[in-house]
């Protein structure tokens, strides 16, 4: 071998090394010899398979007969360990006759590249596997490459969209304006990152938070664009509800600021106006004029009731098991009378088992609230009001559940054939005071009262509507099971009641209402007066009806220190709407009812007979 040849061998990274046809070392390079340890004149006449070990020296044995038996050259690929991957090649010397007579083996170290290799397939995995989008394009804004959560989000498959320019997936004028400002703003720097609107293959809009970024190589040489895409239809929908809630909250910080001292004016010409039209003849101008002062009292407290079902924090009664089905009849019956003849109304129950855990009154409430709009939505055509009850399950974090906890839940659709909802409109509806409505004809509370009604019994409300369409509302309830329905032992003996109210003009309308009720009352201005008087002979009094949200001391303090002394001591609480109560520890406490203000006899009448079990034996 010439000196040249010599010299190529000797500078040369790879190790080479010349065999004969049973394996003994003919010549090898400086490179092969450090990378055995061994000089050069030490390992030639050696046979080099001999110098592995047992397992690693037939593997490559059996290389090496492969290619002579070929008579072709083998390459293979030799791990010896995760930081160690080498490439063989095992090139046979044939003779004249077309035999070998030698082979040529040569090992390069490819552990760099392969490294590098292995780092470029966990990268291609994890954007494939990435719940973001990402795209890759060439300098003139071709797509080159998108990865699977692309091809989810958008509905484009690689195949068809590969080639093609990235206006493609911006479709409307305004969609292209913000892709131009979006290059253009990439001249002056290296990222952009906003909010879009892009739209699906299918021709559905969506929100997405996007960031562009150059790509550059050496010499910052301009390689493309890359581009990420989130889907954030369903955070800005949470978001939205963060916000709503947030209204609804300082709306009912607001109504119940004003409740307690309203309620409380209230009260008293309620229960004086039905007492003092007792006895007259209701052909008496007083007792006519009484009942008018009666009628604007109760259209007081009802408007007051419907101002304050906007605050989350609203009290409502204790949640009943009950059967949704006879509900939605019940409200349709009502309803009937005042739609036009050619509205008509179709109910269907899909349900196996209605029964729903809610407060009655304000399911009540929300159906005829939804009717009611949609009857006013057709009143200038004839239609279809259509309620479908049906079973739905709600999974863990399931995507559009509005956050509601997993089970079982009666879902309400109503639909009507109105003239629908305009896309604008549509996120604002339940707004307080919001109304499409012609003025003095909406106040703008009914959707509102309804999102915060489902909302406090656990439940949710969702719209759908297009244009020339009508509207679907649906509302998912909380399944239930009926609970036993506890037994109550009536008494008969006159009850003695302890009546605590800081407000004096409070104290005298309800003196007065539980008296002709049959009641004896000691009545008190303070919770200290009242203890005074019951330390006093504890055993004299068989229920107590005291106020929250007294000065000094409140209403559950009072009836923590009245149960110390009367464990059994029925004690009904009095509040106003804005109180704030926990009232599904009211039990624990050992509050046996609530009444909220301001009542009426009859509101008292019905919460004295559950808590005694029957009224005074006078009545």
């Amino acid at each position: 071998m010439d000196s040249l040849h010599m010299a190529l061998l000797a500078a040369t990274t790879d190790q080479i090394a010349v065999l004969d046809t049973s394996g003994v070392v003919l010549m090898a390079n400086t490179a092969m010899c450090e990378r055995l340890g061994i000089a050069e004149g030490d390992l030639i006449g050696r046979a080099l398979f001999n110098l592995f070990p047992k397992e690693t020296a037939a593997k490559r044995k059996r290389r090496f007969r492969q290619a002579l038996s070929m008579r072709q050259p083998v390459i293979f690929e030799d791990v010896l360990s995760r930081s160690n991957n080498f490439v063989v090649r095992v090139v046979p010397i044939l003779g004249q006759g077309g035999q070998p007579e030698c082979a040529v083996i040569s090992v390069r170290n490819t552990t760099a590249s392969f490294k590098a290799e292995q780092e470029r397939v966990r990268l291609v995995q994890a954007i494939e596997q990435a719940v973001e989008a990402f795209i890759l394009l060439s300098n003139d804004l071709n797509i080159e490459y998108v990865n699977q959560a692309f091809e989810e989000m958008t509905g484009f498959a690689q195949q068809e969209i590969k080639g093609k320019n990235i206006e493609t997936l911006y479709t409307s004028g305004d969609q292209k304006r913000v892709l131009e400002n979006t290059i253009n703003s990439l001249e002056y720097s290296e990222t952009w990152m906003g909010r879009t609107t892009n739209t699906r293959k299918n021709g559905v809009v969506f929100k997405c938070e996007q960031t562009f970024a150059r790509i550059r190589g050496k010499r910052y040489r301009p390689l493309g664009y890359v581009s990420v895409w989130r889907d954030i239809t369903e955070m800005e929908q949470l978001e939205r509800q963060l916000r709503q809630a947030q209204k609804m909250e300082a709306l009912g910080m607001l109504a119940g600021g004003i409740a307690h001292d309203f309620n409380n004016i209230l009260g008293p010409i309620i229960l004086h106006a039905e007492l003092n039209m007792q006895g007259l003849p209701q052909d008496s101008p007083i007792f006519q004029g009484l009942e008018e002062i009666l009628g604007a009292a109760q259209r007081a407290r009802g408007l007051v009731d419907h101002i304050l079902g906007l605050s989350r924090k609203r009290e409502k009664d204790q949640p009943l098991c009950f059967q949704l089905s006879s509900l939605v009849k019940e409200c349709l019956k009502l309803l009937r009378p005042s739609l036009p003849s050619d509205i008509r109304i179709v109910f269907e129950n899909r349900s196996r088992w209605d029964l729903i855990l809610a407060d009655p009154t304000q399911v009540h409430q929300v159906i005829m609230n939804l009717a009611t709009n949609a009857a006013q939505a057709m009143q200038d055509r004839s239609g279809e009001l259509s309620i479908t009850l049906s079973e739905a399950k709600v999974l863990e974090n399931q995507i559009g559940s509005q956050g509601l906890p997993k089970g079982r839940y009666i879902q309400l659709e109503m639909r009507d054939t109105g003239p629908g909802i305009a896309p604008e409109n549509l996120e604002r509806i339940f707004d307080p005071f919001f109304t499409t409505k012609k003025e003095d004809t909406g106040t703008g509370l009914g959707l509102a009262v309804v999102r915060t009604i489902m909302n406090s019994i656990g439940g949710n409300v969702r719209v759908e509507s297009t244009p020339g369409n009508g509207a679907t509302f649906r509302l998912l309830f909380l399944s239930c099971v009926p609970e036993k329905t506890a037994r109550r032992v009536p008494l008969d003996r006159e009850e003695h009641m302890l009546l605590v109210d800081d407000d004096p003009v409070v104290v005298q309308g309800s003196r007065g209402a539980l008296e002709q009720l049959g009641f004896t009352v000691t009545a008190c201005r303070s919770a200290f007066e009242a203890l005074a008087y019951f330390r006093k002979a504890p055993e004299q009094f068989d229920v107590c009806i005291c106020e929250a949200s007294m000065s000094e001391m409140g209403g559950v303090e009072l009836a923590r220190e009245l149960l110390l002394n009367r464990p059994d001591l029925p004690i009904v609480l009095s509040f106003a709407s804005h109180a704030g109560l926990p009232m599904e520890s009211m039990a624990h406490l050992g509050i046996s009812a609530c009444i909220r203000t301001p009542f009426r006899m009859d509101d008292l009448r019905k919460t004295l007979t559950k808590v005694l079990g029957s009224m005074p034996a006078t009545i």
